[in-house]
């Protein structure tokens, strides 16, 4: 029997996102799936956070560290890309993961399509210092897809065998697969498109005034927020949807964007300095707050956005096809009591409570209607009641249906226990974790030659709707900020089910 021989891959970013998912999972499925990582890459402050961690691991991977003088956002340093091309070539690389921040996702992504590797990156594709206040680089988005798109497909005409996929794990979630079924079923049986969409999104990240100053995880500081953190699963998951009701006759070729931001400077005005005072003390407050309100609101000016709530109009021609609204929180519901988060986990703890809910429309044949809610922040040590509403793991998909119209039965509920099946284990390791499992074994899938472009879950070119809506989204906000007219008007190439639609037509497209 021979032993096919692993493909060797390089991670380039070792944070949080890559110490819970990426290397767990290739510790676990390394084997399964024919990969071996055979080195990692993260700035030199991160050293000793790194070491520390691979010492209480048995297994280990040859580290690299980035000088900070050679540390840049848009344009690799000379130095930089001369150890990334040494380590690719003395161990044979040939994918990347890039689980960076986002400011560099679309530089380290350039960097390994002109060395022939293939990509597995997080999101968003791309995002700017300064984004929500700056119309050119909202705008530069969708310039960054295209350019990244065409690197792709000049990559595959030398390698057929090279893939570039996203981490957009909805794609791969069952309850997502669900809906798509659901939505594409009442299609097919009455002609009617998805009508309207609500989406609802919130972290429950209660920050304190000198963290939305300071704060460097997840940041506001660097001129962007919650759109660029997990906006962007959102962003490309409610057209994902809305695809499945489309076809040659009903489909997109332009949205409407209009958008509205909650800023550093507003939730300021929420909760004052004086409120802060009367909930934490005044003693204790003032212990850890290091800004003056008017040093926060000189600082804050031009920071990006804790909460982001959209209107968008689908429309084919002058005429709606779909509404939907896409309301992304950071400022909501948490569990938070204490005044400092030094030496807590800013990923997962720190009071972070997740609400995510969406409310799907197929006029007046059927409604979708999906709820997660948790209650509490992940406690490793509770197992009960992890599957009931305010549980950790809650997710339930409920399906009313005009029954004399398209059959089935009149209500019906889809609990994630039934739809869900674990691939990592052990306490905090729920659906959404299993679904960033499923992206990363088709990854591994697709460099080992088993999976081709077409069948890819997540394949980079059919994301342009989304770096779309990302771009329009900041257009509109950037338009709002500087008090002009906030309605965006944007192009699609004739979007529907038929992902080859708009795979390579829209290179042709120089307007959008």
């Amino acid at each position: 029997m021979t032993i096919k021989k692993r493909k060797n891959i390089l991670l380039i970013g070792f944070g949080p996102h890559s110490k819970r998912i990426y290397y767990p999972l290739i510790e676990k499925l390394s084997n399964k799936v024919n990969i071996k990582l055979v080195a990692a890459i993260d700035l030199e402050e991160k050293k000793q956070d790194l070491e520390n961690y691979f010492s209480k691991r048995e297994s280990k991977v040859d580290l690299y560290f980035i000088k900070n003088k050679y540390k840049t956002n848009n344009r690799l340093h000379v130095e930089v890309r001369k150890l990334l091309n040494k380590i690719v070539e003395e161990n044979k690389v040939e994918g990347v993961i890039i689980a960076t921040e986002p400011l560099t996702h679309a530089m380290y992504a350039k960097w390994a399509l002109r060395n022939n590797l293939s990509i597995l990156m997080d999101k968003p594709i791309s995002t700017y210092k300064n984004i929500s206040t700056n119309m050119r680089l909202s705008k530069k988005v969708v310039k960054d897809f295209d350019t990244l798109a065409k690197m792709y497909i000049k990559a595959r005409k030398k390698n057929s065998k090279l893939t570039f996929t996203l981490m957009a794990q909805r794609r791969f979630h069952p309850a997502f697969k669900k809906m798509k079924e659901l939505i594409k079923d009442c299609f097919i049986k009455t002609g009617c498109p998805v009508t309207s969409i609500q989406s609802f999104h919130c972290d429950g990240q209660w920050r304190m005034p000198t963290e939305i100053i300071d704060q460097l995880y997840h940041p506001y500081m660097q001129g962007y927020g919650k759109c660029s953190h997990s906006g962007y699963h959102f962003f490309d998951i409610v057209p994902y949807l809305l695809m499945e009701a489309t076809d040659n006759k009903k489909y997109y070729d332009n949205i409407e964007v209009f958008t509205n931001f909650t800023r550093p400077q507003d939730f300021i005005e929420q909760l004052t300095f004086k409120d802060y005072e009367k909930l934490f003390g005044k003693t204790t407050f003032n212990k850890y707050n290091k800004y003056s309100l008017s040093e926060f609101n000189k600082l804050s000016k031009r920071f990006g956005e804790i909460d982001a709530f959209t209107n968008i109009a689908f429309k084919k021609g002058n005429r709606t096809i779909t509404l939907a609204s896409i309301n992304l929180s950071h400022n909501g519901f948490s569990q938070r009591n204490w005044v400092t988060a030094k030496g807590r986990d800013l990923y997962k703890g720190n009071g972070r409570i997740r609400h995510e809910s969406h409310i799907i429309e197929q006029g007046p044949f059927q409604s979708i209607q999906y709820n997660s809610y948790q209650s509490k922040e992940v406690d490793i040590k509770n197992n009960r009641s992890l599957y009931k509403i305010g549980g950790e793991y809650h997710l339930e998909v409920v399906v009313f249906r005009n029954t004399k119209m398209i059959g089935g039965k009149a209500v019906e509920v889809f609990d994630i226990k039934d739809l869900n099946i674990n691939i990592l284990v052990g306490k905090s390791r729920g659906h959404q974790e299993d679904a960033r499992a499923r992206g990363f074994i088709e990854f591994a899938e697709s460099i080992n030659g088993k999976i081709s472009q077409e069948k890819l879950t997540s394949d980079f070119l059919t994301h342009r709707p989304a770096a779309l809506i990302t771009s329009g989204i900041y257009q509109s906000a950037v338009k709002n900020f500087n008090r002009l007219n906030p309605k965006i008007n944007l192009k699609f190439k004739r979007l529907n089910r038929d992902l080859t639609l708009y795979k390579k037509p829209f290179l042709k497209n120089k307007k959008d």
